[in-house]
């Protein structure tokens, strides 16, 4: 069964977490503080499959814990559990590598359908898909390669390392190139999520690519905005686009 982290100070709720994750059939292990969990992040038997990471925590925040995880392994999906509800506190948690953000208090159900569906798209267990033409595992758009079998990005020569869930959103994206998606539609079939645990996860999500790949993130030529609707990714830009 999934081997799941959860870093957490305030023993009562630790607890209640590990409680719940146990009947739902995972294997759960519980600590403290941030150094104890990258202990454990690097050298777990059985690997760790996801961390439920709290934000408040002795010694080490969890942003700075998320932003260690993501040196040590850039795919393993983590959950922030934080009270603070700033905009600039959710971007602070997207930026560290965050891939869900949920406020307390939240909802036992939300907590339990972001594990299930962050696990289920882990990409090692993942088969790549037939090939079509024009949508095969590797593709390239501006200076950007992207390789789908073995979950590499690189843009002018050096290597993008992506989340879990910054690749899937790519991933879907490029299948559906030239499409406008609405962020209800990313949420649904990228997060798997029937509502936002976040009112701009989506947005900051998109954000984070037109930084990795954009010549200049202020005018995407690849990842575009639909006013009042969602998203659109085109390969190749416009000739006369400014």
């Amino acid at each position: 069964m999934p081997h799941i982290l959860v870093v957490e100070d305030e023993q009562h709720l630790a607890y209640g977490i590990k409680f719940n994750l146990e009947a739902e059939g995972y294997t759960v292990t519980a600590v403290g503080d941030g150094q104890a969990a990258l202990a454990l992040v690097e050298s777990a038997t059985p690997p760790v499959d996801l961390v439920v990471l709290d934000i408040m925590l002795p010694g080490m925040s969890g942003y700075d814990v998320c932003a260690a995880i993501r040196v040590q392994r850039a795919d393993l999906p983590v959950v922030m559990l934080t009270a603070r509800t700033l905009v600039e506190d959710r971007v602070r948690g997207f930026d560290a590598g965050t891939d869900v953000y949920l406020q307390k208090p939240f909802e036992l159900d939300e907590l339990l359908s972001v594990v299930r569906n962050l696990l289920g798209r882990r990409p090692r267990a993942e088969k790549p898909p037939a090939a079509e033409p024009g949508r095969g595992p590797r593709i390239r758009f501006g200076d950007a390669e992207v390789n789908f079998d073995t979950w590499e990005a690189s843009c002018r020569g050096r290597p993008v390392k992506l989340t879990n869930l910054e690749m899937k959103l790519l991933r879907y994206l490029v299948e559906h190139e030239g499409l406008v998606v609405s962020r209800e539609e990313l949420l649904k079939n990228v997060w798997g999520m029937t509502r936002a645990p976040a009112t701009r996860t989506v947005d900051t999500f998109m954000l984070n690519l037109r930084k990795y790949f954009e010549a200049d993130p202020s005018k995407p030529a690849h990842f575009l905005s639909v006013r009042g609707t969602g998203y659109r990714f085109v390969r190749e830009a416009p000739r006369d686009r400014r």
